[in-house]
């Protein structure tokens, strides 16, 4: 199962390589202070808007599950719970930089919409094993994100009490992300489950670079 996990990393990999390679990762890194920051706040409120939904679609994906799965119910379950209220840690980032939150008043871009869509989606019809695609980048991804967290700190100067969602959140989030891989080697058990693992992975990437893009379109 190891090799599986390698090969579940790779198809990430060349996802975030795509992402990084777009005009978000471009702008963000080369553009001026102001521009930088007006970026960050963009991006972080569409961050808001997925990220208040994903311990409801995380639950929702244990709809469809055998309950003699207890192990893999259990699982799901917990780990919607610990999910819960993370999207206050982007309210309280941008408030400490005068951001009301009224911003967050404005929908999110169709891009966002997509991904929330396509995660409930996958909830209801896939189940808890497919959603694990998501799950296993969007628990370990900062690697990926440490060029824009150099920018708020360098140029924006930002504190990591500012930037909570990113910082304190990777704490949270290395846990999960063993526990993420520890079901995945459980009961991802088929051929059918692995490719159904990759797909996930590889369209909500997709997904979360056109939200980006989105974002750089438009400035």
């Amino acid at each position: 199962m190891t090799s599986f996990l390698d090969e579940l990393k790779e198809v990430c990999d060349q996802e975030w390589t795509k992402i990084k390679a777009g005009r978000f990762y471009r702008m963000v890194q080369t553009s001026t202070p102001e521009l930088q920051r007006q970026l960050y706040i963009r991006a972080m409120v569409e961050v808001y808007h997925y990220t208040k939904n994903n311990a409801i679609n995380q639950a929702a994906a244990t709809f469809n599950e055998d309950h003699r799965r207890i192990g893999l119910l259990r699982f799901a379950m917990k780990h919607a719970l610990e999910e819960l209220g993370h999207e206050n840690m982007v309210v309280s980032d941008l408030a400490s930089i005068g951001i009301d939150d009224s911003v967050f008043d404005n929908p999110p871009l169709p891009a966002t919409e997509a991904l929330n869509g396509y995660l409930y989606s996958l909830a209801i019809r896939g189940g808890v094993i497919p959603r694990l695609g998501y799950s296993f980048w969007a628990e370990d991804s900062y690697e990926h994100l440490a060029p824009l967290l150099e920018v708020c700190k360098n140029q924006l100067k930002l504190s990591d009490k500012q930037l909570s969602f990113f910082i304190a959140h990777s704490v949270i989030d290395a846990k999960h992300a063993d526990d993420v891989n520890k079901a995945i080697q459980r009961w991802v058990a088929t051929e059918q489950d692995r490719q159904a693992v990759k797909q996930v992975a590889r369209t909500t990437l997709y997904l979360t670079g056109q939200i980006l893009e989105s974002v750089a379109n438009e400035f």
